[in-house]
């Protein structure tokens, strides 16, 4: 099942440049494991994924073509791009599959947030 966030999305392209804040709000609880959750934030679209009892959040299309990353398949820590099988690891931004960039734009890891809990309990993130 695709959301209409991919046919919809302008291409915006990520930048984390501020210590802002933002609330999700959203709880950990909320988040299937088995599927990202896609985020509109002050800094552009971010993914949830709930990891072994932990949440991660890196930009929700992929910078190769503006894949919907979000929408590809999860192997442990590692999303595949739907596209093109670029590979990312969720937990770090880097990009990971056999034939990546060593230089250059392809060799950019994904945006990033840090997650942390709001005394509500929901999900807040902070760009890194």
């Amino acid at each position: 099942m695709h959301d209409d966030l991919s046919a919809e999305r302008e291409h915006v392209p990520i930048t984390c440049v501020n210590d802002a804040t933002f609330d999700t709000g959203l709880r950990a609880a909320e988040l299937d494991p088995e599927r990202p959750k896609p985020v509109e934030t002050p800094w552009g679209m971010m993914a949830l994924y709930s990891i072994g009892g932990r949440v991660h959040c890196v930009q929700a299309f992929c910078p190769h073509l503006d894949g919907p990353l979000f929408e590809g398949s999860l192997a442990g820590n590692v999303i595949t791009c739907p596209w093109h099988g670029w590979r990312y690891d969720v937990t770090s931004g880097a990009r990971v599959d056999l034939f990546r960039a060593r230089f250059g734009d392809a060799a950019k890891p994904l945006a990033r947030c840090e997650v942390s809990e709001s005394s509500r309990g929901t999900l807040v993130l902070r760009p890194v």
